[in-house]
């Protein structure tokens, strides 16, 4: 993670340099390797360990970008996607961007990050990637790395379900709000697309939750 080194004359954060290159939509055919997918598994784990040493020092009166989600386990990153990550020869060795981060459950975190990394979304989203069968089993693949336990599994669709829904919750109330970047991305058909991404989840939650465990 970067070293944060204070704030500077026009109040923005200054922060370290992480060494390596980030990747946007569509990804290139390395970062959609086993290979890769493990590697950000390992990492978004080691980054979950470290964040539960912060737990104790919570109060009530710290505001976040987004809402906890419960129950609180791990500092969650919030966008934990190939654009946050830095990658060196072909591994994921660095998380940036921060704004995000808020307080939630380790299957909050995992499964946004799933939905990034497989891509885990429907045939339709131009960043899809691989059929239902292929998206499962790198589902699995992430998950088992993880650590993730049968009955956690058991909720993987359902909270990435309710992610999204957050996050076009997020999107709507920011647009509303006066933010032009989120009505832009609005008026690109993003939240459509993430409407579509949940609906591809419900009608195949079943089979999902069946080749995942």
């Amino acid at each position: 993670m970067p070293k944060p080194y204070g704030i500077n004359e026009k109040g923005e954060e200054v922060l370290s340099f992480l060494p390596g290159h980030v990747f946007h939509y569509p990804l290139p055919e390395e970062m959609l390797s086993d290979s890769m997918l493990v590697s950000t598994s390992k990492l978004l784990l080691q980054f979950h360990k470290y964040s539960e040493r912060y737990l104790s020092r919570l109060t009530n009166d710290k505001q976040w970008m987004l809402p906890a989600s419960y129950p609180i386990e791990v500092m969650c990153h919030g966008d934990f996607a190939p654009y946050n990550v830095t990658v060196i020869k072909n591994e994921a060795t660095g998380i940036i961007d921060f704004d995000t981060l808020h307080p939630g459950s380790k299957m909050w975190d995992i499964a946004y990050a799933i939905y990034r990394w497989v891509p885990f979304k429907n045939p339709n989203n131009p960043d899809c990637y691989g059929n239902l069968k292929e998206q499962i089993r790198k589902t699995r693949l992430f998950l088992d790395t993880y650590g993730v336990n049968s009955e956690e599994k058991e909720s993987f669709t359902s909270v990435l379900i309710k992610r999204l829904q957050s996050l076009i919750d997020f999107m709507r109330s920011e647009a509303n709000n006066g933010n032009k970047d989120f009505q832009l991305h609005i008026e690109n058909g993003h939240l459509n697309l993430y409407l579509d991404d949940m609906e591809y989840l419900k009608n195949n939650e079943k089979e999902i939750i069946r080749g995942i465990k």
